[in-house]
């Protein structure tokens, strides 16, 4: 009777392995920066922070307009992406919160 019981409970564990170690990988985000609405802009620096440290630092042209893509790799978890576009009117900037759960796009309005 206790090897059939150990045999369940190792496969409960391996099954619990296996969850942990594939809910930790990173996943494949789409960020889409929408600058609709943004006078006409010749670069956007992008900083993607999770608790204070920097993940990911990205410098794109944005001399076509519109919307810009950005495929990253990210662990699941909140960070904050801080962005800087530099128009002909000046330089604008803000932060906003951005939640990986699981593979997608996201769209990012920076433009209004």
């Amino acid at each position: 009777m206790k090897r059939p019981v150990a045999r369940i409970v190792a496969l409960l564990g391996a099954i619990a392995v296996g969850y942990l170690l594939f809910s930790a990988a990173p996943r494949d985000v789409v960020l889409v920066y929408d600058l609709t609405g943004a006078p006409p802009a010749s670069s956007l620096e992008i900083e993607i922070r999770r608790g204070g440290d920097r993940v990911r630092r990205a410098e794109l042209s944005a001399t076509g307009g519109g919307q810009l893509r950005h495929p990253v790799r990210l662990p699941e978890g909140d960070y904050v992406l801080a962005w800087r576009l530099a128009t002909a009117d000046g330089v604008r900037s803000g932060e906003r919160p951005l939640e990986v759960r699981e593979d997608g796009t996201v769209v990012l309005p920076l433009g209004r």
